[in-house]
This record gives C-alpha cells, structure tokens and sequence, in this order.
C-alpha cells in the first residue's frame, strides 16, 4: 500500500472510485471530463519548474497492488480569485435583573476568514478498503507531502468536514437557511459552488443570523459531522488542528484549521538516506510515514523502519519492492502516530 502523486493513467481508477462514492463527496468530480481535468490540474502543479502561485491543486492516490482504492487532495490558496465564505459562530448573553433572566444566544456571520489559507480536502476510500490504516496513511501523507514542499503553502491550513445529513442526504441546516434564499436543493447548491460564487454573494444573508429562531433540528446540526466523517475530523484534531468556531455555509458542518508549522507530522518530520533493506528482527520500532519527497513523484509508505544512525534508516524488502527505492535515495519520515505527551478509516468532505 503506498500513496503517492495522481498519474494521466489513473483515470479509469478515479472514475471507478467516483462512481463508489455515489454523489456524496461534493468535492470530487462525477464525470470523466471532469476527473480528467483535476487530473490534468494536478499533473502540471508539479510539473518541474512549475509557476508557484497559490492556484495549485495537489492530488493523491492510494495503490494496493494493482487497484486504486483512495484519493486525497491540498488546494494550496483558496479565496484568491473567488471568496471562500464560512459561518464565524459567536455567541451574545443579554440579562434581565428586574426579571432575573439571562440569554445565550448564538450568531452566525457570513466571513471571508480563511482567504489566503490551505485546504486539505476530497479524502475518500473506497468501502473495500478501509480499515487496515489506510485511511490514516491517505490523510496524513498530504502534510508529509507539506512538510517537504513547505515554501510552497501558506501559514495555515483548514478543513472543511462533511457536515450531518439524514438518510436521504437532505440537511436539517440547508433547508432552515439557505434554502430560503436560493430555492435549491442542498445538493445542487454544494456542486454549483465548486464552480459558481456569485450566487452566493448575490443572494446569501449578509447580516448575522440569530441560530435561536432557526428550527431545533437545524440548530443541532451545527458544528456537527456526518458520522462518517467523526475518525476523519479525530484524526485531523489528533494532528493539531482546532475547532474555531466556524462552519460551512451549506451544511454547517464543522471547520478544523491550524498552522501549518505547527503540526504533529510537520514538526516531526526530519530526512534520512535510505541504507538499504532492513533485517525481519530490527523492526521493532513505532510505524513511520516514509516519503520519498521528489515533487512530481511524492509517494509515502507507513512502515517499521530499522535506523542505523541519526541519518540513514533500513526498510522492509516489501516496502523495497512497492516503491521501487534504491540504496542512496533521500526521504523524508515523521511518526504515524501522534508523539507522546503532545495534546492534542475515513471518509470526509
């Protein structure tokens, strides 16, 4: 199993793995033009000697043996050309000492907050392959892939988590906010804003909404994740990132965000030289996310490693073979877990 940088040749894979994911991940596109495309974004952002400036998009691919199984994707800047907008929760408390009451009311504020930041985003796996820490290995490899490519991202990144809906993909939110004012269905209003904004400037409310009036249902999904989003966001908070209060316009579903730098596999992450295969009996350390850190060939493997010194490590003969790495190379490995005594498979939006 290793995830590595999308190819033109994993079309047919990706428009496989779309079709598994049955038109719930809003971020990932349903037509083969249209995966084509991402693709083709994906290829020429890591193309040598490609212009750095801020409109990348990163795609990643899980491989076991000869099947694609995940993908996972960094949109390096968002809001630079067209505003990227989120819901700030805030909270007012008004009282009343002639009638000894007191009010907690939350707001809810249409903000352009997360301009200029990182988006790690599209994480999907397909339902054959879960389990096993292939979700882990397809999320955690995008700050790896961070981490070797620092210059390349700004201060913070965010995510977006896939907010609660019912059995029949509606969300309570959707219809007690923004269906009032566009008169579309959730769905329609989530794949129009992956290539329309004006909409939403155009006609979304402008002035804060007092969450209070809104149905009780509408009001209890707010800041909470579809369940099959809950091991993607604990595995993100497992990383560093936080809840700050802010939630996506659609579905209200919650937003994580840190700095960059300031991420477990980040601030872990050191290079070594690759010495060679490792003996079966030196494995007996904690797993590690390996990458060879080359731009246009990323690819990350989790491994036992065996460490023959600060600076050089043994891998597995299987690792060896999957990758194709030679004596000599350099990469670049950080803890699959989170370090111990830091505070702190998946499918998200």
């Amino acid at each position: 199993m290793i995830v590595r940088q999308v190819r033109t040749d994993d079309l047919d894979g990706l428009v496989e793995l779309a079709a598994a994911a049955d038109g719930t991940m809003t971020t990932m596109p349903t037509t083969r033009d249209g995966m084509a495309e991402r693709i083709e974004e994906a290829v020429k952002s890591t193309a040598p000697g490609s212009l750095v400036d801020g409109h990348e998009a990163y795609l990643f691919v899980l491989v076991e043996g000869d099947r694609l199984l995940g993908m996972s994707a960094i949109y390096a800047t968002v809001g630079l050309e067209r505003p990227f907008y989120s819901y700030k929760v805030s909270s007012i408390s008004q009282s009343s000492p002639d009638l000894g009451i007191r009010v907690d009311t939350r707001l809810l504020h249409l903000v352009n907050d997360y301009t200029g930041t990182s988006v790690v985003g599209t994480l999907f796996l397909h339902p054959d392959g879960r389990g096993g820490g292939r979700g882990r290995t397809l999320s955690l490899s995008r700050f790896l892939f961070m981490a070797a490519h620092r210059k390349r991202f700004p201060d913070r990144v965010m995510a977006e988590m896939r907010g609660f809906t019912d059995s029949d993909g509606g969300s309570e939110f959707w219809d007690a906010v923004g269906r009032r004012f566009f008169q579309l269905e959730f769905n329609d209003a989530d794949l129009r804003s992956g290539h329309e904004f004006r909409f939403i400037s155009d006609l979304f409310p402008t002035y804060p909404i007092y969450a209070d009036l809104l149905p009780e249902p509408a009001q209890a999904v707010i800041g909470r994740p579809h369940p099959d989003a809950v091991p993607a966001a604990a595995l993100l908070e497992e990383q560093g990132m936080r809840n700050r209060n802010y939630v996506d316009i659609f579905d209200a579903g919650l937003c994580l965000d840190a700095f960059i730098d300031d991420l477990e596999i980040v601030r872990a992450a050191r290079s070594v030289t690759l010495a060679g295969e490792a003996k079966e009996n030196d494995l007996d350390g904690p797993l590690m996310l390996v990458a060879d850190p080359t731009l246009d060939s990323f690819a990350v493997a989790t491994t036992r490693i065996a460490e023959t010194s600060d600076q050089s490590i043994e891998l597995p003969a299987d690792v060896l073979d999957e990758t194709g790495w030679a004596p000599g190379i350099e990469l670049l490995i950080s803890p699959a877990r989170r370090t111990a005594g830091r505070q702190g498979e998946v499918a998200g939006r």
